[in-house]
């Protein structure tokens, strides 16, 4: 994965994710938007065999980076949270 800052303001950034695809684009994606600091977030993937997706973040004024730090946070615990459950099932 290689993430390039393509632009950043006060409250927006353009981020190119390489490497990712719209798993991990929508599921971060989701994270941002349950932030109440964050007005806008979407990814776009112009065509999905040879484009890097590109996540843009609008906030009310809080700095786009720690959201997306936030919302990366909130991804990985969830999948820490499924791994956990998983291994309980299979032990069971």
């Amino acid at each position: 994965m290689e993430v390039t800052i393509l632009n950043k303001t006060n409250n927006e950034i353009k981020v190119k994710i390489a490497g990712e695809t719209h798993t991990l684009l929508n599921a971060l994606k989701t994270a941002l938007l349950e932030n109440s600091h964050v007005e806008f977030a979407t990814y776009d993937i112009e065509h999905p065999t040879i484009s890097e997706p590109v996540l843009f973040v609008k906030t009310d004024g809080t700095d786009p980076i720690d959201a997306i730090k936030k919302a990366s946070n909130e991804v990985s615990k969830e999948c820490e949270e499924f791994i956990e459950l998983l291994k309980k099932k299979i032990k069971d």
